[in-house]
């Protein structure tokens, strides 16, 4: 428990944007993030979210987790959200009734908005914004905003970015982690499932097919060096084909387009669900994260580490702050040009201690990064606010 002027902070709510239920079944950071916490909190706690198809309204996690899932009828969606866009009982509101049925004193609980500051400023309007925390995960730009706003960040690149725009917030890092006891199983894929073999020499990417991954550059760099050798490979894992329309449909068009340049060097594993990513890091020889906008954590290089393999990852944002050059891993130069990025995938792919600065990054993720180990962060962060 957490004490505030000798009352305990006894009640913790987690809620965030309508588009995923929780725990997620597809990629989905944010509510991974969520879940993963709120079960191991001391304090009792209510996630609340969207309530998709395949979802109950109703889960206990445990004996101090619960997750509370909102249903918008058809009916409603059709009238009110779509036609005449009054929503007269709206998503914010439905949580703040939630959290009124939980926990009823207001000082007595904390609610943390993840990554919505529309919907933040929403619920600031109906409870004391005092006890309400914004916990953003991107750079979004604040407005509006009150001056004494507490606010969460995963990344130090991300405190100095709001501090820059909120000058006068409590701002705190709490960063993302992973599952240590999941990574430590024996992973469930090997390269002969996809006719791989000892002989390749293997670089992955794993995430989202958008422009700002960087992989279309990522391409361009194996395409500069990987004819020399057929057994130079490129994995990719993600859905080449997530979008239909619009701008993300026309980049991926041009990642397959240009895929052909490769050709069978080239190997797309399509989408793969966030719990079973790390079994795919395991057949890679380097995981490269070449991001061409800042990151504001990157998800994809902690678990690259946390899996014991070799990373190179982009020095643009907050991956540099654990991705530390020849020693926990590896960091492309500037620019990120498709000559040098391929100077420095090869230099990696032929790095003769390049599995012992894997483990030593193993290591750190584990010192540094399980679950356990932010669910202790937040509490101090709490602690520290409302003490």
């Amino acid at each position: 428990m957490v004490k505030k002027d000798n009352i305990m902070i006894k009640k913790a709510i987690f809620t965030v944007t309508p588009i995923f239920s929780i725990p997620p079944k597809s990629a989905a950071a944010v509510e991974s993030w969520m879940y993963n916490v709120a079960k191991r909190l001391d304090i009792e706690n209510r996630i609340i979210c969207i309530q998709n198809e395949g979802y109950t309204s109703h889960s206990d996690v445990n004996d101090n987790c619960a997750i509370e899932r909102i249903k918008f009828g058809k009916i409603y969606t059709r009238l009110f959200k779509k036609w005449t866009r009054l929503d007269p009982y709206s998503y914010a509101d439905r949580i703040v009734k939630i959290k009124r049925q939980f926990a009823q004193n207001t000082d007595e609980s904390v609610i943390f908005v993840h990554n919505n500051i529309k919907l933040f400023k929403k619920i600031i309007k109906k409870e004391w914004h005092s006890n309400v925390v914004l916990h953003m995960h991107n750079c979004f730009e604040p407005e509006n905003l009150p001056e004494d706003i507490k606010l969460i960040v995963p990344s130090r690149f991300m405190q100095n970015w709001f501090r820059e725009r909120l000058p006068h917030a409590l701002i705190e890092v709490v960063r993302n982690g992973f599952d240590g006891e999941i990574y430590a199983l024996p992973p469930e894929v090997q390269r002969e499932n996809f006719g791989l073999n000892a002989k390749d020499k293997i670089v992955l990417f794993a995430g989202r097919i958008t422009r700002d991954k960087g992989l279309l550059e990522l391409m361009q760099a194996c395409n500069t060096f990987f004819s020399d050798d057929k057994h130079y490979k490129l994995v990719i894992v993600g859905d080449p084909n997530a979008a239909s329309k619009g701008e993300l449909a026309k980049y991926q068009d041009e990642v397959k387009s240009y895929a052909k340049n490769l050709g069978d060097q080239c190997i797309f594993l399509g989408g793969v669900h966030p719990d079973k990513v790390r079994h795919y890091y395991s057949i890679a020889d380097v995981i490269a994260v070449p991001s061409i906008t800042n990151e504001p954590f990157c998800m994809v290089a902690l678990e690259a580490m946390a899996s014991g393999r070799p990373v190179i990852a982009s020095q643009r944002g907050a991956m540099i702050e654990f991705v530390t050059h020849n020693e926990t891993g590896f960091i492309f130069r500037e620019p990120l040009s498709p000559i040098m990025m391929a100077e420095d995938i090869h230099h990696v792919l032929n790095h003769p201690n390049a599995f012992d600065i894997a483990k030593n990054a193993k290591e750190y993720a584990y010192h540094n990064f399980t679950w356990e180990i932010v669910k202790d962060e937040l509490q101090s962060v709490i602690h520290k606010w409302y003490s």
